[in-house]
């Protein structure tokens, strides 16, 4: 018996967005006049876009040379043709706790060595049934494509080591996988973020 993967159903919760992977994070870095890599031995940077906007934010905490801890959260309005200008706005941040248990904390996470989310879809869905279709079985899975929401990038340099990973909507999709590992811990991180600095609160 021959079972081919080749229909998906896919459940579609779907109200359009853009995201932050619409956007040039190259342009935002050179708006926010910030070089594209990451210089310094331990820091991290966080961009978050999403929805029909314009509007794009950066975390971003670093250890100078120094010693020194700093935080920082930009936003950035970007240029619209015929309507707006671009406008970026900057702030330092304080955190609740010292800045070296905050560094500790987001290492505890693992997003120095999560994969894309891309690479985790397989976890992200319910096994189907085999059904005869058109005279051939296939296995049909059951997915959810959430459309609409926030679009994470996290770069991030720690023991002289750089990673990047890509989430998109990932606080969604946890309320449907909330046992997925990779999942969760994105969700620690950007709560440690969320209670530390009070960025990117509702």
């Amino acid at each position: 018996m021959c079972i081919i993967m080749k229909n998906i159903q896919i459940l579609i919760i779907f109200l359009f967005s853009i995201g932050i992977y619409a956007q040039n994070i190259s342009r935002i870095n050179t708006d926010l006049k910030l070089s594209d890599s990451l210089t310094l031995d331990s820091e991290i940077r966080i961009y978050a876009g999403g929805g029909i906007t314009n509007y794009s934010s950066l975390f971003r905490m670093y250890k100078d040379k120094s010693g020194k801890w700093t935080a920082k959260f930009y936003q950035h309005y970007a240029k619209v043709s015929g309507q707006t200008q671009l406008r970026t706005e900057k702030q330092t941040l304080k955190s609740e706790n010292a800045m070296e248990y905050v560094w500790n904390s987001i290492l505890r996470t693992n997003v120095q060595y999560l994969p894309n989310m891309s690479e985790i879809k397989y976890k992200m869905r319910e096994r189907g049934n085999v059904e005869l279709i058109d005279g051939e079985y296939q296995l049909m899975w059951k997915a959810k494509e959430i459309m609409d929401g926030i679009g994470y990038k996290a770069q991030i340099k720690a023991d002289k080591k750089f990673h990047e990973v890509d989430f998109g909507n990932p606080e969604s999709y946890l309320k449907y996988y909330p046992d997925v590992d990779e999942l969760i811990y994105f969700n620690e991180l950007l709560d440690l973020i969320k209670n530390e600095f009070g960025i990117w609160k509702k």
